[in-house]
């Protein structure tokens, strides 16, 4: 039977975090002066009531297991929650956007899917585009996090979710639930600070680059510009776009192997070297066909291609 209470208080603890989240985006619209600060606020407010309810009428049941069903019940209201929630700064702002409009933009987040109903995101305030990011980029590993690193500390059994939700075949080559939740954090937070220290480096303002770097790490393809990298004409961007997604695409846990030493591993991972040879493949095909019939120059057409 369904432990609907566990289900219940677990999305609470889901939806404060996601309400702590919301600062960041509402302090960026008061420093910037932008009216969207209050949208932020209530939503905050609106989201952290729900998870303390939740908690508070479920207390009781936190000692108990989740079992199979439970997990994947769990996963999916998970991705239903925050998309319904991460919703909530679109829909109060004074942007405009309509209810369906505001839901499809926060599920397009979440999801990673990249498509949007803005059209000039350029005349969007700091606060909304750096929301759009962070979905993106909770959306890449958030649910797994939570997984194994909340549950645990309710006495439910992470791996369970851990297993529903990711697509990460790598051997479990930590000993605790904890501690694997640590590492895809270190990893995730890893990865996206040496994206967004490249991008900046290499030509984008600070804020352009905390942007693109959570959303490239989470392949979710969210920009701060309506032409997106094609805005900053800086070829060397977009190799390190290409760079960072593949990056972000393998198995997260496979650079705890390479950190341990054990480089062989990426080599004999199926999983890998299937992605790296479907990569080279639909790249070198699209390369060839656009340097092949003159359409654009070598340099161009690999950039392209890739």
């Amino acid at each position: 039977m369904i432990n609907f209470k566990v289900i219940l208080n677990v999305l609470g603890v889901l939806l404060l975090a996601l309400s702590a989240l919301m600062l960041f985006p509402l302090m960026a619209d008061i420093i910037k002066n932008n009216s969207t600060w209050m949208s932020f606020l209530i939503s905050l407010g609106i989201t952290l009531s729900a998870g303390i309810t939740l908690i508070l009428s479920t207390r009781d049941e936190i000692n108990k297991k989740l079992i199979m069903q439970d997990a994947f019940l769990l996963t999916t209201l998970s991705w239903i929650f925050v998309c319904l929630f991460g919703s909530l700064p679109f829909y109060l702002s004074d942007l405009e956007f309509s209810l369906t409009d505001s839901i499809f933009e926060s599920m397009s987040g979440v999801t990673t899917t990249g498509s949007t109903i803005i059209q000039d995101v350029e005349n969007m305030s700091h606060g909304i585009l750096i929301w759009r990011a962070l979905l993106q980029w909770i959306g890449g590993v958030g649910i797994i996090v939570m997984a194994i690193s909340i549950l645990p500390v309710l006495q439910v059994g992470g791996m369970q979710v851990f297993r529903t939700e990711s697509s990460d075949t790598t051997e479990k080559i930590l000993p605790k639930t904890t501690q694997i939740a640590s590492a895809v954090i270190i990893i995730y937070f890893v990865l996206t600070l040496v994206c967004l220290i490249s991008y900046w480096i290499f030509g984008m303002n600070f804020f352009d680059a905390l942007v693109h770097s959570m959303t490239t790490i989470a392949t979710g393809g969210f920009s701060s510009k309506n032409e997106s990298f094609a805005s900053f004409n800086i070829n060397s961007l977009e190799y390190i776009s290409c760079l960072f997604m593949i990056l972000s695409s393998l198995p997260i846990l496979i650079y705890l192997e390479v950190w341990k030493g054990k480089t062989k591993k990426i080599f004999n991972d199926t999983q890998i070297i299937t992605f790296i040879y479907l990569i080279l493949f639909s790249s070198a095909i699209v390369i060839f066909y656009l340097w092949l019939n003159n359409i654009k120059d070598l340099e161009e057409s690999i950039r392209l291609g890739l």
